[in-house]
């Protein structure tokens, strides 16, 4: 098992540990249906009581689209949903192959050998120990992250070009106007992120940003938007796409202004 991004050392230990129980776990019990292939359209169905053994690919485990864990070629996947059912799903964004078990008969060759019953309950302390050490770990990266709201009249300066700032906003109502060389090139439309670049980058403001009504702002330090970036990898994709828009929108304004001065 493992994340995408940065997590506690115990918790990779812990996954560790599993990984290496796996195959007493499974010893002796028939499979039901070897070399079953999981597509991306048809992934593993959690409320099925089945175990599966990963022998290609990886599986993610998520719940309301956010990434739990992913799980890699070795990794038993739906244990822990055995006895109660779980509430996460299961994703592959290619081909996944795998060994399917089922889950009774796998818990009755458990619960039938003293020394595999004792691996379980070890197992499953594994699991649930790595889950929750996640918890803390992104909640207390949660933590430092303490947004200030600001608001800005019609006509206002949010940020000044060729200034230096460590802030970040987040355009919560109004609208504002991007301006290069005093020369209008784009706009600000709600929810979307801006002045990340020059925050993250510790380099000038490379436009000003006028509000063209009244606006209402989250600003955030530099360090705490890169806690939130690590955190919630939903936020890197919407800067992604507020940043490509804002590109796409800039440069369309430049291609009519050069029109009008041809």
């Amino acid at each position: 098992m493992f994340h995408n991004l940065k997590v506690p050392d115990q918790c990779l230990a812990l996954w560790q540990t599993c990984h290496s129980l796996v195959p007493e776990l499974i010893k002796d019990c028939p499979v039901k249906t070897a070399d079953l292939v999981t597509t991306s359209v048809s992934p593993i169905d959690p409320t099925v009581r089945s175990v599966y053994l990963i022998k290609d690919g990886t599986i993610n485990e998520t719940y309301q689209g956010q990434l739990i864990v992913s799980h890699e070629v070795g990794d038993l996947v739906g244990a822990d949903g055995l006895l109660q059912e779980k509430s996460t799903n299961y994703e592959n964004d290619f081909a996944v192959t795998v060994d399917e078990y089922d889950g009774i008969k796998l818990l009755d060759s458990i619960f039938k050998d003293k020394e595999k019953f004792l691996l379980w309950n070890h197992y499953l302390s594994c699991l649930m120990q790595s889950y929750q050490l996640i918890m803390c770990h992104f909640s207390q990266q949660g933590i430092s992250f303490k947004p200030e709201y600001r608001f800005y009249k019609q006509g206002d300066v949010i940020i000044q070009e060729d200034t230096e700032s460590n802030e970040v906003f987040t355009l919560l109502s109004g609208t504002a106007k991007v301006v290069v060389n005093n020369t209008e090139v784009g706009e600000i439309n709600k929810d979307e992120i801006f002045g990340a670049i020059g925050a993250l980058t510790n380099t000038k403001r490379i436009a000003t940003i006028i509000a063209t009504s009244d606006c209402e702002t989250i600003v955030v330090k530099s360090d705490s938007f890169r806690n939130l970036l690590t955190s919630r990898p939903d936020t890197v994709q919407k800067l992604i796409h507020d940043m490509a828009r804002t590109i796409v929108s800039s440069n369309d304004r430049i291609m009519v202004l050069k029109k009008l001065v041809d």
